[in-house]
């Protein structure tokens, strides 16, 4: 566990369970991707990818294996400000607010959007520009 850094959250809860039993049953290794960062002056870990994977470890008793998010990924993030990307993570949800995995919790701090900084975000099928020039 030496990719995560701070509470682990995540912004994803759809699971499919049908998905998440095949994998726990057939899987001996649960690969999800993570990516540590600071927003709003606090230390997290974002689930990026492996969402049923998580769940299927979990469900199977087993560690996930985490792994930090891909060099593609890194390097694009990389190229914003540490400004901007920290407005780029607060404003961009999948499915629901940001949560704490281990206890469901909703991650308070992070439910108002970071107008701070230029920014965009997809909400409702449509984009959203705003923040400062």
């Amino acid at each position: 566990m030496s990719n995560i850094k701070g509470p682990l959250i995540s912004s994803q809860r759809y699971l499919d369970k049908a998905k998440v039993n095949d994998r726990a049953a057939r899987f001996k290794r649960f690969i999800v991707s993570v990516y540590p960062i600071v927003l709003r002056g606090q230390q997290y870990t974002i689930l990026m990818d492996g969402h049923h994977n998580y769940a299927a470890a979990k469900l199977a008793g087993i560690e996930p294996d985490y792994r930090l998010i891909t060099k593609k990924v890194q390097r694009i993030l990389g190229e914003m400000s540490w400004r901007e990307r920290e407005a780029f993570f607060i404003n961009n949800v999948t499915d629901s607010n940001y949560y704490f995995v281990e206890t469901g919790e909703v991650v308070h701090e992070l439910v108002m959007p970071d107008t701070s900084c230029k920014f965009q975000a997809h909400a409702g099928n449509q984009w959203i520009f705003g923040g400062a020039a």
